[in-house]
């Protein structure tokens, strides 16, 4: 159910729908670290992570230092048609939020592709957009 507020409207560029799946991150060291996802769009992606993760991201403190030029890469397995196709983007830290003491949400935005895996992610976001599964964000 989306509510509407008179005189607020969407700032998002494209819809962003609720998913559940497991990921992985992976830093400049090629060891991959494991995140739940929790919406994406064609532009973005939001994932939450424990502090251990956000630790190996920034180890002098996530909340303490800038982290909008961190680049992480982000591996999938979106469920597309009945199959599993992988999703590999390059992407940067937008925001953060801490959550608990040990559960933060990092908003990412997609900087780049691997493997043509744009197409997967355009597939399920058509999957995802025949499920009616969008969140509505007002400013």
């Amino acid at each position: 159910m989306t509510i509407a507020i008179p005189g607020i409207t969407e700032r998002r560029q494209s819809p962003r729908y609720e998913i559940d799946l497991p990921a992985d991150i992976v830093l400049d060291d090629g060891n991959p670290l494991p995140v739940s996802t929790r919406n994406i769009s064609s532009a973005g992606l939001q994932i939450i992570c424990d502090s251990w993760v956000t630790d190996q991201i920034e180890p002098r403190g996530i909340q303490n230092h800038a982290v909008t030029h961190i680049q992480l890469k982000v591996i999938i397995e979106l469920p597309v048609e009945g199959k599993v196709e992988k999703l590999n983007v390059n992407s940067r830290i937008l925001s953060l939020q801490r959550l608990s003491q040990d559960k933060f949400t990092l908003n990412l935005v997609f900087i780049n592709f691997e493997n043509n895996s744009d197409a997967a992610l355009h597939k399920f976001l058509e999957q995802c957009q025949q499920n009616k599964t969008v969140i509505k964000a007002y400013a």
